[in-house]
């Protein structure tokens, strides 16, 4: 649905009462810092160590770290140029000021952020309270940390970096730093790992203090909603993948099954259904007890049709990689939910990867509210800033660049169709290249670049592609994209993090190149966020550089397609296939309209799941504050004893306290687990149906609660039955037998979620701002309505 006029005037207007735009304070501050600073550039690297001493004791001491903050700032800043050759800016200063007080900080790509972020953490690791810095990647936390060791080496402090594939004795090592610098995916991983610890032995993080979250717009929006799971091993699908691949492999389009690409959805026509159950010699997958095939084939049609390879997935070493949908990079770690993997896995022919049950999940959101305190710094913020100070808290503070912008922007240039827009890029990249100036060209895809390249090819143009497929060595190809004469292809993404030096790595060329312009940075698509197009914009221009961008788009793009950008346009408006830009600034309205109002749907998809997610996570923090008063033996547990006396004394007196105590321990903290792990299943259950509930004219939210929280009242209950249950079962044995799968999860990944999108059927008959309608709709149509839910809850369960 369109965002109408009232619902955009209250979002810019929550935008801009998030943001804090009067400086005055922190320049202020700055200027304190400055003053404190100018005597420590006369004393020795000794007195530096005297006064990093004299910091470290009054800060363990308890001294209040606002009224330390100028000394502590001066003296990192004067030890930064010294150890590193790099003097923050009065602007890295004032951000650094603005991190500390738990602000997120907008600073223009290539200001400093990395050296900025450093003095607030510097502030609070002198305190002994662990500091984490949250990257977008392993490459950035390794970087950082090896970058900025020696400053916070010079203060006295320890740093370090989480790398995946770390074993828990290196990573409680990390963790146990002043200064940890870790990807906010593996962090939250080791929170997980440690909500399943038998030991207090098997926790790799200590309490956590400060987190300051790198490209946070990225992390905090738009990865919000996936979520991290932990799962273990579990029995694999009694169906054939490989059978249901080829037999879904063998149908037609538009005879057996249709899609709707604007909702992501696919279905078996009749004649395919037939066909299926033919080939599969199986009887009515409608049929009671068929639902699991019915799903199994659901989901071969679902990988076949709507997952596309070099988009939604690459192959790699004989593994399916994913593409994030917003960044256009491979995404380690990350599966599609249930079956859906291994139908993936069994379309491209590959090896099946097991699968695993569910022992634990929570969202980067919930994950990062475990810090009591929070700070971010990214380059493009304030479009998002009403949704990052309601959701984290976080007010939005632009830091002005330490060189004025001169980056010229140019209007996009829309084209009628794909083809005409292409050729434009084509001819426009290799006008450039003949005059040597240095062109970047940002994709949606890993598809799309690869088809520029070989189009550029063609023509005789070289050019590198960086994209999701050599993201090794994606930095140093970016640090080179400014060089003379160069092309690089790169999906949205690719080195991000990394400066692009006019006249190459080296700056051998770099009068030259500041001669031609600067970097000439092209966009191919507009994307689903403003945010997304600001970051490759942000690559020209750096620290007052010269630079120029602009977008090419065509108005059959795959998102203007899909979001209905006929539909804003009038018949009349509509021009007819041309060769040549279109000039009507009209479209160019309505073309920035279609990407406002996908952003208001993101936004209200991410509203939604964070609602049905709330609930959830209150459960989880209930449990698991039992789960580790159990584990760290704050807490004892007495129903094994009220419950079962006799036998409880004749274990005390064959086993003695601590045996037993050990043993009641290692049993309500598996019951702990295979609790959660059921509940889990039973909310995925729940949520997946809970729509259905519209029909009725239900609440869909309200239903979800009033299944879910009954469903965990009970769970307390349960364990300490179980509990006792397995105890009594020990009744002549010395020890507790547990299944090491349950002991230990087997693997990691992250887990797409599906938001559940109501279909255009539901939206028509029971969309919002209709509710007589709806219920109107309802009442006439129940019988067309049922018939379709009952099939949307087989065959669409669990699959997208």
């Amino acid at each position: 649905m369109p965002i109408g006029k009232w619902e955009r005037r209250w979002r810019s207007w929550r935008g801009q009462g998030a943001i804090e735009a009067d400086l005055t304070p922190y320049r202020r501050l700055a200027e304190e810092i400055q003053r404190r600073g100018e005597p420590l550039g006369t004393l020795s690297d000794a007195h530096l160590r005297d006064a990093a001493f004299s910091l470290r004791a009054r800060a363990r001491g308890g001294e209040d770290l606002e009224l330390l903050l100028p000394e502590a700032f001066a003296l990192t800043r004067e030890l930064a140029q010294r150890v590193l050759g790099m003097r923050p800016f009065d602007v890295q200063i004032i951000a650094g000021v603005g991190l500390h007080r738990c602000r997120l900080i907008e600073m223009q790509t290539g200001e400093g952020k990395t050296l900025a972020a450093v003095l607030p953490a510097a502030l609070h690791a002198l305190a002994r309270r662990g500091v984490h810095i949250l990257t977008f990647n392993d490459y950035l936390a390794r970087r950082d940390a090896a970058w900025m060791r020696p400053v916070y080496e010079a203060l006295g402090l320890r740093v370090a970096a989480i790398q995946e594939g770390m074993d828990i004795d290196a990573r409680r090592t990390a963790y146990a730093a002043d200064v940890t610098y870790a990807t906010a995916k593996e962090a939250g991983f080791d929170f997980l790992r440690g909500g399943l610890a038998r030991d207090r032995r098997e926790v790799a993080q200590r309490p956590f203090h400060f987190a300051i979250v790198d490209e946070a717009d990225s992390i905090l929006i738009d990865e919000a909603r996936v979520p991290l799971v932990i799962a273990g091993a579990r029995e694999a699908p009694a169906a054939d993948p490989y059978r249901i691949a080829a037999v879904v492999a063998a149908l037609t389009e538009g005879l057996d099954w249709e899609r709707d690409d604007n909702h992501r959805n696919v279905l078996l026509t009749v004649r395919g259904l037939d066909r299926v159950e033919s080939q599969l010699a199986c009887s009515s997958l409608h049929d009671p007890g068929s639902e699991s095939l019915l799903a199994e084939v659901d989901r071969a049609l679902h990988a076949r049709a709507l997952l596309r390879r070099d988009v939604d997935y690459l192959v790699r070493d004989g593994r399916i990689a994913l593409v994030d949908e917003f960044t256009g990079r491979v995404v380690s770690d990350r599966r599609w939910p249930d079956g859906l993997q291994a139908a993936l896995e069994a379309k491209e022919g590959l090896v099946i990867q097991p699968g695993g049950r569910i022992l634990g999940s929570i969202t980067l959101r919930h994950f990062l509210a475990q810090y009591p305190m929070l700070a971010g710094m990214t380059a493009t913020a304030q479009p998002a800033a009403g949704e990052l100070s309601e959701v984290y808290g976080l007010r939005t503070v632009p830091i002005p660049p330490n060189r004025p912008c001169v980056r010229e922007d140019l209007p996009d240039f829309i084209f009628s169709h794909r083809e005409a827009k292409e050729q434009a890029l084509i001819r426009d990249i290799a006008h450039m290249h003949e005059k040597r100036r240095p062109v970047l060209v940002g994709t949606s895809s890993v598809e799309e670049s690869e088809f520029l390249a070989i189009r550029l090819s063609a023509f005789g143009i070289p050019c590198r592609v960086l994209n999701a497929k050599n993201d090794e060595a994606e930095a140093a190809i970016v640090a080179d994209a400014g060089a003379l004469g160069a092309v690089t292809i790169s999906t949205n993404m690719a080195g991000r993090g990394t400066d692009i030096r006019l006249g190459g790595v080296g700056g051998e060329d770099r009068e030259r190149v500041l001669a031609l312009g600067g970097l000439f940075v092209i966009g191919t698509n507009r994307h689903e966020s403003r945010r997304i197009d600001d970051q490759l914009r942000g690559r020209a221009g750096r620290q007052g550089d010269p630079g120029t961008t602009r977008f090419y788009v065509s108005l059959k793009d795959p998102i203007l397609v899909r979001f209905g950008i006929d539909r804003l346009i009038s018949p009349k408006l509509r021009p007819a296939e041309q060769e040549e830009p279109i000039g009507r600034p009209v479209i160019r309205r309505e073309v920035e309209r279609l990407q406002r109002i996908v952003e208001g749907q993101n936004e209200d998809i991410r509203a939604t799941l964070a609602r049905y997610s709330a609930l959830v996570e209150r459960q989880r923090l209930t449990l698991f504050e039992w789960r580790t008063a159990v584990l760290t033996e704050e807490e004892e547990s007495t129903a094994f004893a009220a419950r079962a006396p006799q036998l409880h004394a004749e274990m005390l007196n064959r086993l003695g306290a601590e045996s037993l105590k050990q043993i009641e321990r290692e049993a309500t903290l598996h019951e702990i687990d295979t609790a959660w792990a059921d509940h889990l299943a039973f909310v995925a259950e729940v949520r997946d149906g809970i729509h259905l509930v519209g029909i009725g004219g239900l609440d869909p939210f309200r239903e979800f609660h009033k299944r879910v929280a009954p469903a965990f009242g009970t769970l307390h209950q349960t364990i300490e039955d179980r509990t006792i249950e397995i105890l009594t079962a020990l009744q002549g044995k010395g020890d507790v037998l547990l299944d090491p799968a349950a002991r230990a999860p087997s693997s990691t990944w992250t887990y797409i979620i599906n938001d559940q999108a109501i279909t255009e059927l539901h939206r028509i008959l029971l969309g919002p701002g209709s509710s007589a309608a709806a219920a109107g709709g309802a009442l006439v149509t129940w019988p067309l309505l049922l018939a379709w839910g009952l099939w949307e809850r087989i065959s669409k369960r669990k699959t997208r």
